[in-house]
């Protein structure tokens, strides 16, 4: 009994810790609860939000901190190694150090998990659009677009991509 009422206290604060943005003391608490008892469902599960809500704050245009983030969605992918955002995450923070092979691989990872990934075929077509292959680059926003036709990103995406292309056949 003395043991649960400790981890309980111990997740409350964990708890507290990642709402204050505390995230490296809420994220050993967590470990080290995930380690004595990985069968706990609510464990993992505050352990892989506090995981994602930190990656996703360190992954930020305004921290640049990706080497960090991509560890932090690294260790998502090993705990629930099905977990498609953490794939596509990774694919992100792979994307902002510049390791354009190891993202598209973490996207197409991401969409093996989840093919109707909008967000996932977009980024995607952006990282095969950054490599110029522009015609990959176009089938992925329009399967963004079957998805969701009204998908913003992959509409303006879509119209320079294709005059980008036009401009290409012209010369």
């Amino acid at each position: 009994m003395k043991n649960s009422n400790s981890r309980t206290q111990l997740l409350e604060k964990a708890k507290i810790l990642r709402r204050q943005e505390e995230y490296e003391e809420a994220l050993k608490i967590l470990e080290q609860l995930y380690e004595n008892k990985p069968e706990s469902g609510e464990i993992k599960d505050i352990l892989i939000d506090t995981l994602f809500n930190y990656g996703g704050y360190l992954n930020d245009y305004y921290t640049l901190e990706y080497e960090k983030a991509k560890q932090l969605f690294e260790r998502i992918t090993i705990i629930s190694p099905k977990n498609y955002r953490a794939h596509y995450n990774l694919g992100i923070a792979y994307f902002n150090l510049g390791q354009m092979e190891n993202a598209k691989k973490s996207f197409k990872k991401a969409l093996e998990i989840k093919p109707d990934y909008k967000y996932c075929l977009y980024n995607l077509g952006l990282l095969y659009e950054d490599m110029e292959q522009y015609e990959e680059a176009l089938n992925l926003y329009e399967k963004a677009l079957e998805i969701d036709s009204n998908f913003t990103y992959a509409l303006t995406a879509r119209s320079q991509i294709r005059k980008k292309l036009d401009d290409l056949r012209q010369k």
